[in-house]
């Protein structure tokens, strides 16, 4: 209880600290390296308050500069953390459009360079996506995408949704399936205890999206899966 509250004591300063920086580091023109720091920073100084470790293997499949869609299962919000802390990208998330519904984060998140989306309109989530996808091949971003759509209660690898790879296919980009796992134990969905503990993340090689189309979604969707179900496995079993 007390790691808890000593978190969310700190969460919020912290975030509306990230959420200055940012929205002033835009009005300032700043780069990308400038948000990618204050990513790292904030999302690194709050799993050290929750105690929270990361064991990570497979950075080796991720190439700065190259756009890349980062296809990763989702079992808390600290795996939003945990991704900005170790890989050594330009990342942005995409996000529900009911986050722009949050003025100071969404107006950081957006200078920034995050891809908000509104899964009840579909075209115009297709030319999000698509403009996302310019900028990634543009300006060397990575996207992370959570195909299961929300989190799991109980780590177990839910349903993985076919238009996450419908967008992914639109940014003719590189999909690095990632593994994320421990979220459902340090803190459950539906929780707001923190226990400290350690996240693992684990990444497969790269799968290049360029020769593919609308016809290959499901088998992508099948096969990303598949890997992550592995990488989850053998993560459980070291």
């Amino acid at each position: 209880m007390i790691r808890t509250c000593v978190f969310y004591t700190a969460a919020v300063p912290s975030t509306i600290l990230f959420c200055l920086l940012s929205i002033t580091g835009g009005l300032l023109g700043a780069k990308h390296a400038f948000f990618d720091w204050v990513h790292r920073n904030w999302a690194r100084g709050l799993l050290w308050v929750a105690g929270i470790h990361i064991d990570v293997e497979g950075l080796e499949h991720l190439k700065s500069g190259r756009p890349q869609i980062i296809m990763a299962n989702h079992q808390s919000f600290l795996d939003i953390w945990a991704l900005m802390s170790v890989l050594p990208v330009s990342l942005r998330f995409v996000a529900k459009s009911e986050l722009t519904k949050v003025p100071l984060l969404a107006g950081a998140m957006r200078t920034a360079g995050h891809v908000f989306i509104d899964r009840s309109r579909a075209s115009r989530t297709v030319d999000t996506i698509r403009s996302a996808g310019m900028r990634m091949h543009k300006e060397g971003l990575s996207l992370v995408l959570f195909p299961e759509g929300t989190r799991s209660y109980d780590g177990k690898l839910g349903r993985f949704l076919r238009g996450s790879f419908a967008l992914a296919i639109e940014t003719g980009a590189h999909l690095i399936p990632v593994a994320v796992d421990g979220g459902h134990v340090v803190c459950p969905r539906g929780a707001w205890r923190i226990s400290s503990g350690t996240l693992s993340i684990r990444l497969a090689p790269a799968v290049p999206l360029s020769e593919c189309s609308s016809s290959d979604r499901d088998r992508l969707s099948a096969d990303t899966r598949e890997t992550i179900r592995s990488m989850l496995d053998r993560a459980r079993d070291s």
